[in-house]
């Protein structure tokens, strides 16, 4: 690895310019030769702490000149770095080293409880020791490193976000190709919008400190009156995502000075693109930037003044481009796959979980999260192509397109310029003609903004359930209460169930199991007692044979997996239907008959055990509508 390994780059600009600013917060202003010594120092208490080549640390700090300092620290000391958000609730947070395999967490005090959970992790408190990272040190450690230099998370829109183990060698090289692309100068400032837990950070630290230029972080203050903090004077460099990109450029006149705004995380619609385009100083450019985790965030980009011609329906096209240097795309049954720089061409390459296209024109355009798709009445359903279609509606800013009990469309919408709120019916005109009538949402669901994780990303799991009457507006539509509506109908044959099953269950009880009943030995009170659990047996079975036509749509609403909803809808049913059979044939089979007995037992009782431990599962698993991210 020698030479290769990430934390060189900045290295070489520590010795060259120890004075320059690295990283500068409202509060603080890091030289690049000061976080050098500091994080020579961490590098040698982790060494003397017995960290080896390759061990994943977990850096767990709020402060952010602290934070860059860890990371770099651990780098030098050979291991790979992991951020963990510390502001999570402490069992959360145990989840989150457990899936980056920590063996050290680097923390402060007040997180202690939180991350020294009796597993065995070495947990390193920098304010235990202010000589840790305020006292000068020699020279860095000459430490071997690992293969690989962070543990990096998917956003985990889709599910939970899962680790992703990147090597030294793939950031190195996506640095030479976002360098190339991105123009980057060691004059440059960069203002980095990430929270510091995400891949989208690490990404941006690493362009701003391996180029040798100034990391501006503004610690939660995002809006148009950032541009008026002092530390934030000189930027040239923006990292951010669409969101953030409008409230940057839109809210007030970008600085003068700012020649670059890279934009990724969300979809960003090519008219979209186009008019943040326009807020730019004459020669900036805006770049919409594509690439998961997986390809350590290097993948595609594009830029409007690239295009040879205007592109049609661009309200609708989320224009992707061409593959940075180092990079290959392909489209295979019509998902996006990409070859990460550093990269073997053609045994390298890794799918994305996105929908895409590639035009004549070689530039790549995204068609949709496969994850996203929806299950309607049994069939598959893709709701990007309304959901583009949604964004171009001047009283619509942005659209997320679910389905509720596997039988309703539901969008969610967010209003744009428009007076008044979209409802079904604007939805259904706007659609009509674009994507099938069957799939256009025949509920809206206005909200003030579309749920977001902390990478900025639209988090399906937390859209709200439309109310249950009234929401289901617009023709072709009925409510849930009214009659036709499938719903409705499944609740009156549940309700049917639950009124006549009753005394047909009683009437059949002696026909298939004449005498099992029969309490004329069984002297007083007892006799009432054993009544009592007969009436509650037939009473389970019916609510049951209820829950078998009415439970699955309101498990649905958990959010849960369909094959988890399915197996516990069937497993609660199981578990009330099966007292009524089972008892009788208990009451009959003799307590030495050995064969009935066993087959009782495997056919009743082992039955009811996995059934209750399919009910544990979906009452203790998150909601997730997908898997991978």
């Amino acid at each position: 690895m020698n030479g290769a390994e990430l934390h060189r780059l900045f290295e070489k600009w520590a010795r060259e310019t120890p004075h320059r600013p690295a990283v500068v917060t409202r509060g603080d202003r890091v030289t690049y030769g000061t976080l050098d010594v500091r994080a020579n120092r961490l590098a040698r208490h982790l060494l003397h702490r017995g960290l080896g080549p390759g061990d994943t640390v977990a850096v767990c700090l709020s402060r952010l000149p602290d934070l860059l300092i860890a990371v770099v620290g651990v780098l030098k000391a050979g291991g790979a770095f992991a951020m963990v958000d510390p502001h999570q609730p402490t069992g959360e947070i145990g989840r989150w080293l457990e899936r980056a395999e920590a063996g050290t967490v680097l923390t402060y005090e007040q997180f202690r409880p939180g991350v020294d959970d009796g597993t065995g992790r070495r947990v390193v408190c920098l304010d235990a020791d202010a000589d840790l990272i305020d006292a000068h040190s020699p020279e860095p450690p000459s430490a071997p490193c690992g293969p690989t230099a962070a543990v990096l998370f998917t956003a985990g829109t889709t599910g939970r976000a899962r680790p992703v183990d990147t090597a030294h060698r793939r950031l190195r090289a996506a640095y030479g190709s976002w360098a190339e692309v991105f123009g980057l100068r060691p004059s440059d400032v960069h203002l980095v919008t990430a929270p510091t837990d995400t891949a989208a950070f690490a990404y941006g630290w690493i362009r701003a400190l391996c180029s040798g230029g100034t990391l501006v972080l503004p610690e939660g203050e995002i809006g148009p009156t950032l541009w008026g903090q002092s530390f934030a004077e000189g930027v040239t460099v923006l990292d951010t995502d669409p969101l953030t990109a409008r409230l940057l450029l839109d809210g007030s006149a970008p600085p003068a000075g700012l020649r670059l705004v890279t934009v990724g995380g969300e979809r960003l619609f090519l008219d979209e693109q186009s008019r943040l385009q326009e807020r730019m100083a004459p020669g900036g450019r805006l770049l919409n930037v594509y690439g998961p985790v997986e390809v350590a965030g290097c993948g595609t980009w594009s830029e409007t003044d690239r295009l040879s011609g205007a592109v049609a329906g661009a309200g609708r096209v989320s224009l992707l481009g061409r593959p940075f240097p180092g990079c290959r795309v392909e489209v295979r049954k019509g998902q996006i796959w990409l070859t990460p720089p550093g990269g073997v061409a053609g045994g390298d390459a890794l799918p994305t979980g996105d929908a895409g296209t590639l035009g004549e024109d070689g530039l790549l355009r995204f068609a949709g999260r496969l994850a996203h798709r929806v299950t309607l009445r049994g069939r598959t359903v893709d709701p990007y192509p309304a959901e583009a279609a949604l964004a171009t509606h001047p009283g619509i800013r942005e659209a997320a397109i679910s389905v509720v009990d596997d039988d309703q469309l539901v969008a969610y919408v967010v209003p744009g310029t428009a007076t008044a709120a979209p409802g079904a019916e604007t939805v259904r005109t706007h659609l009509t003609g674009v994507v099938p009538d069957s799939e256009i949402p025949v509920s809206v669901v206005n909200m003030g903004a579309l749920p977001r994780n902390r990478a900025g990303k639209v988090d399906r799991r937390l859209l709200p359930l439309p109310a249950r009457r009234g929401a289901y507006g617009g023709k072709g539509g009925k409510g849930r209460g009214e009659p036709g509506h499938p719903e409705a109908a499944l609740r009156v044959t549940g309700c049917a169930m639950l009124v006549m099953g009753l005394p047909l269950a009683a009437l059949f009880t002696d026909v298939f199991w004449p005498g099992s009943t029969d309490l004329t030995l069984v002297p007083t009170p007892w006799s009432w007692l054993f009544r009592g659990l007969y009436l509650a047996e037939l009473l389970a079975f019916c609510l049951g044979l209820a829950f078998l036509f009415t439970g699955r749509s309101l498990m649905r609403r958990q959010g849960r997996s369909a094959g988890l909803t399915t197996a516990a809808h069937l497993a609660v049913v199981w578990l009330l239907v099966s007292w009524w059979p089972q008892d009788n044939f208990y009451r009959l089979a003799a307590k030495n008959d050995w064969e009935r007995q066993a087959a009782l037992v495997y056919t009743f009782n082992v039955p009811l055990m996995i059934a209750a431990a399919v009910v544990a599962v979906f009452v203790t698993r998150s909601p997730a509508p997908a898997d991978t991210e």
